[in-house]
């Protein structure tokens, strides 16, 4: 028992002793008010000593482990809205098949997502709607059918004139089942040193990977394209990619960040739930 232990029980042995100034009354008023409130929290007393004994009779091999325990049981019931480092989940996801589907069903769905959603996010960072070119995207097409009409995988990109001059976002929705690789390895695949990743867990049990790719200019790391992948509970993916869509002798050997989007808009725009591949 540590001091203030002792100093909490002298406390309390001590809390019922009447003053020298004795006044009957006074003290009958207050032993009924005490008495109340010790019904009132008899039951939390109980209670609180039944969790103590349990305690004290764990094993010593158990309260070692004891804050391991305590953290994967808090962070199983309820799972934080972001966890940075690298981040997993399975993948892809059970029952996340691939399904084709043709780019005639799906062209108004599209034309939804870029009216909608895509072109609204590009305006909002500050650029003159007047500069933003045609988005025109296009199925991949895939190993299995030799047909670019029929896909799982939508590739497009759309040039405009954004705060550091001719601006170019990229963007990739994969259909579920159709991304490889998986969150936790993106980062170590594709962007080793000096480039930059990092993979967040989301409250939604999606996973957000934004990435760096890192040029040196004059001895200073520079960004050279910024990535955004949304990693999705259905095994879909959405990828936004910022870059400058005419790299010229000034920006190569400028020191500034002149990637139009931030980590930030990007990782906006692909959590974006209304951007699908399909309704």
């Amino acid at each position: 028992m540590s001091e203030q232990d002792l100093r909490d029980c002298m406390r309390e042995a001590l809390w019922d002793e009447p003053p020298l100034n004795f006044d009957p009354d006074s003290f009958m008023e207050r032993a009924e008010k005490l008495t109340k409130r010790r019904r009132a929290l008899a039951s939390v007393g109980v209670a609180t000593a039944l969790i103590i004994a349990t305690v004290a009779t764990l094993p010593a091999a158990i309260m070692a482990n004891r804050s391991q325990v305590d953290t994967a049981t808090s962070s199983e019931a309820a799972p934080p809205s972001s966890t940075k480092g690298l981040a997993t989940m399975k993948w892809p996801p059970n029952g996340a098949t691939r399904q084709n589907h043709v780019y005639a069903e799906v062209q108004p769905h599209l034309l939804v997502v870029w009216q909608d959603y895509l072109s609204p996010a590009i305006q909002r960072t500050g650029v003159d709607p007047n500069s933003i070119g045609t988005w025109s995207p296009d199925f991949q097409g895939s190993s299995y059918v030799q047909d670019n009409s029929v896909s799982d995988v939508l590739r497009g990109s759309v040039v405009y004139s954004g705060p550091t001059g001719s601006a170019q976002l990229d963007v990739t929705i994969a259909g579920p089942g159709a991304w490889d690789p998986a969150p936790d390895q993106l980062c170590q695949k594709y962007y080793s040193e000096p480039s930059t990743c990092t993979s967040t867990a989301q409250g939604d049990g999606s996973v957000l990977v934004i990435g760096e790719y890192m040029r040196d200019v004059q001895g200073k790391r520079v960004p050279a394209e910024r990535s955004a992948f949304h990693y999705r509970p259905d095994g879909s993916v959405v990828m936004m990619r910022s870059s400058n869509a005419m790299i010229s002798s000034v920006q190569k050997s400028s020191t500034d960040d002149l990637i139009p989007l931030t980590g930030e808009q990007l990782a906006a725009m692909a959590s974006n739930r209304g951007i699908t591949l399909t309704p």
